[in-house]
């Protein structure tokens, strides 16, 4: 029987690329993609797959509370999450939120199907790149009490938050990606030791660190 792969993702490159890999596979079948988290439900209310491809960062939610809501909904499935994000803050945070495994974009074929071939077995995968820095992340993950030591460029960032400026908004008025912002905020995240934005304004403020 073959293993049923869904893909949620914005980005059309990315659906096609994994689209050709999967219909090369034989035993992997490609039963839907989707662009957006609305298009994805739909779509599971349909059929259901074995393995979901997701993206972390799509548009209007995050990859985390995106994989919250599908693993209450539809705890059968296997979560793997695919991203260009390698903080080990990212990938706790998937797992912790329902995901079976993580994997870069930037992995090649043989590794997309391995990851695939274990979730659908009901394993875990991590990214063979990312379990070094994973390991070491865990081992430091203590952030300081004290005053936390921030760039020019994150102390922005924080007010710019605080402000409550998206990321897309963030980058344009700094003339960055938005990537770049992303990765300052999960920076700021790990150094005030918080989990989501409300938090990190609230450790801010309390620091003195936002006007």
């Amino acid at each position: 029987m073959k293993i049923k792969v869904s893909i949620v993702d914005d980005h059309p490159i990315v659906l096609k690329g994994m689209d050709r890999i999967l219909s090369d596979h034989p035993d992997m079948e490609l039963i839907h993609v989707s662009r957006s988290a609305e298009v994805l439900f739909n779509n599971l209310r349909l059929q259901l797959p074995d393995v979901l491809l997701l993206d972390i960062q799509m548009p209007g939610i995050q990859g985390d509370e995106l994989a919250k809501q599908i693993t209450e909904r539809y705890p059968q499935i296997a979560i793997l999450a695919l991203t260009n994000m390698d903080h080990p803050f990212y990938v706790r945070n998937m797992l912790k939120n329902g995901a079976s495994g993580y994997i870069l974009k930037s992995a090649d074929q043989s590794q997309l199907i391995e990851a695939i071939t274990k979730l659908s077995r009901g394993e875990k995968y991590i990214d063979h790149t990312l379990k070094d820095t994973l390991f070491y992340g865990i081992l430091s993950d203590s952030p300081s009490s004290s005053m936390p030591t921030l760039t020019k460029r994150e102390q922005e960032i924080l007010e710019l938050i605080a402000e409550e400026m998206t990321s897309q908004q963030i980058a344009k008025k700094l003339f960055i990606t938005v990537s770049t912002v992303e990765n300052h905020r999960i920076n700021l995240f790990y150094k005030f030791g918080v989990k989501n934005v409300v938090g990190l304004v609230k450790k801010g403020m309390q620091l003195g660190l936002i006007r």
